[in-house]
C-alpha cells in the first residue's frame, strides 16, 4: 500500500506542514440552500424564504421578493412581492409560505424580475 510507506513526520517538519495546510484551508465555497423552496403547478402557492433586497436608487424603499427555487428556474426562482403592507412584521429570512397571482403587467425600475401579487402570507409550517 502507498500509505505504508510513508514516513511519519515529526518536530519542525510536521509543524510547517500542519502550518501550510491550514493556510489552504481560508478558501470557502458558498453552496446554494439544497431545498430553497417549492410551488405549484401555475405559482398560485409558493413556498420559500422572504428576502429584502435594496433598492438601486438608496431613497427608494427596498424590494421583497421570495426565492422558491435556483436562478436557473423559470423567474429565475424568485418574485417580487406586492403589495408591501403585506410584509408588515417580516425582517427577512423568513420561510414563507404565499398565496397569490403573478403579475407579468407590474414593473418597477429598482427591480427588473416578475412580480407577483400576494393575497395572504404565513409563515412556512415546518420552519417555525
Amino acid at each position: 500500500m502507498k500509505c505504508a510507506s510513508m514516513k511519519m513526520m515529526t518536530g519542525a517538519g510536521a509543524a510547517a506542514l500542519f502550518i501550510l495546510a491550514a493556510a489552504g484551508c481560508k478558501a470557502t465555497k458558498t453552496y446554494p440552500d439544497p431545498l430553497p423552496g417549492w410551488h405549484d403547478a401555475n405559482y398560485s402557492t409558493v413556498f420559500g424564504r422572504l428576502q429584502r433586497i435594496p433598492a438601486a436608487n438608496p431613497d427608494n424603499p427596498p424590494v421583497w421578493v421570495v426565492r422558491f427555487g435556483l436562478t436557473s428556474d423559470p423567474y429565475r426562482g424568485q418574485f417580487a412581492i406586492t403589495p408591501p403592507e403585506r410584509l408588515t412584521g417580516y425582517s427577512g429570512g423568513e420561510m414563507v409560505e404565499i398565496r397569490g397571482t403573478i403579475r407579468p403587467d407590474l414593473s418597477y425600475p429598482d427591480y427588473s424580475g416578475t412580480w407577483y401579487e400576494v393575497r395572504s402570507i404565513r409563515m412556512w409550517s415546518n420552519h417555525r
